[in-house]
């Protein structure tokens, strides 16, 4: 790490961020490098409603489906194969299981590590062959039913690159929602691989969510930003001016429906782009240009924000992340976040204490290493907040 590098983190995460970096470092990527999906493809065996939802999809994603020839170079899709001794799978075969009473899960996993992937409906089974060693970059989850296996095989397609990152369609990613004029949606972007994760958001009781599959990539934050492109893209197609949009690992405590309609009250009367309810690095560059209270809550105006774990997104906002682009911003390296940070005369909202907080248990879907990484980085950031709201107040009791 460059000497540069240090001084910046001690100076905006402190010495706690600086052994949680080097505690807690980023997993290595590129594990999974997948065979080209050929422009022609085959698909064999399975139910016949299944057989013509596959093709559908694979149509979609501008594959023509043809019928299989010896010799001939194609992807080949089997659904619910024979996985016995004298079969073999290669670089080109994908194996889509959909009996949850198949073969056992050691032929499974031997047949699987020499297939290019394997597309699993049944959610309990893909637990065990993740547990039996089956790796998780070639192993995709696609249940619920024919419109879930829709989607997963959509996200596998994505994950393979068959879909071009910025041709992604959100309609096969955002699932329905309410849309009525008193109702603004709440959506939570959640890998249904990582089931403690979403079990965790899930066991807290938040209300009226509605959780949206993530789209596997390599590295995982350009997935992310995929996901919260194509929330923001529904939304506006739908006509809805604001949302909220958070992540699986958010942590919300028993009074948050409270604060959450003060917040609401709040924003009704102001003019803002997004509200933040947990803004993980404040650092600088970063102002408090207002600072209020209402109800018994400070707010803060500020002129950035960084994090996707808990915004409420205005119009403005959800058009700056609808404009995310992979060949423009996530071959840069601009993230979601840092893209929505970087918006020309961003209004950002916030609280102190913040609305939310972040669950130092889970580990980063996006990022492959523990939450707790960012414990310094929000401790810091609240103590910047808390720095700035002084200092603004008391510019107020002077000019008094």
């Amino acid at each position: 790490m460059r000497i540069i590098r240090i001084s910046e983190i001690l100076h905006d995460e402190g010495v706690t961020g600086l052994y949680s970096r080097l505690r807690f470092p980023k997993a290595a990527s590129g594990g999974w490098a997948p065979s080209p999906i050929t422009p022609e493809v085959s698909v064999t065996g399975g139910r016949p409603d299944l057989q013509d939802r596959l093709r559908r999809v694979l149509r979609r994603a501008g594959r023509q489906v043809i019928r299989d020839r010896r010799g001939h170079e194609l992807t080949r899709f089997h659904i619910d194969p024979a996985l016995g001794p004298f079969e073999s799978y290669g670089s080109n075969d994908i194996l889509v299981l959909s009996r949850k009473a198949g073969p056992h899960l050691d032929q499974i996993v031997q047949h699987g590590k020499s297939a290019q992937a394997v597309v699993e409906m049944c959610p309990e089974r893909y637990q065990k062959l993740a547990a039996a060693g089956m790796g998780r970059d070639r192993l995709f989850l696609a249940a619920g039913g024919l419109d879930g296996f829709a989607l997963g095989i959509y996200r596998f397609l994505l994950a393979a690159r068959a879909v071009e990152p910025d041709a992604v369609d959100w309609h096969s990613m955002v699932p329905d929602f309410p849309v009525g004029h008193d109702r603004m949606p709440r959506l939570c972007l959640s890998l249904g691989e990582v089931k403690f994760r979403r079990q965790f958001f899930l066991q807290q009781g938040p209300r009226g969510f509605v959780l949206c599959d993530g789209l596997r990539q390599d590295p995982g934050w350009i997935g992310a930003a995929m996901g919260y492109r194509a929330m923001a893209q529904a939304c506006l197609a739908r006509g809805i001016g604001q949302a909220i949009f958070c992540e699986d690992d958010v942590e919300i405590a028993p009074d948050f429906e409270i604060r959450l309609e003060k917040v609401m009250a709040y924003l009704k009367s102001r003019d803002w782009d997004v509200f933040s309810g947990l803004s993980t690095h404040v650092r600088q560059g970063y102002h408090a240009e207002q600072v209020e209270s209402f109800r018994g809550e400070t707010f803060l105006h500020l002129n950035r924000t960084t994090g996707m774990v808990f915004n409420i997104v205005n119009r403005r906002a959800l058009e700056r992340l609808a404009a995310w682009r992979y060949d423009e911003h996530g071959r840069q390296g601009i993230t979601i976040d840092a893209h929505l940070e970087s918006m020309p005369g961003l209004r950002a909202v916030t609280t102190m204490p913040f609305l939310v907080d972040h669950c130092d248990a889970l580990s980063s879907t996006a990022w492959g290493f523990s939450n707790r990484r960012y414990r310094g980085m929000i401790t810091n950031s609240q103590q910047r907040l808390a720095q700035m709201a002084a200092a603004r107040l008391g510019d107020a009791t002077a000019a008094i």
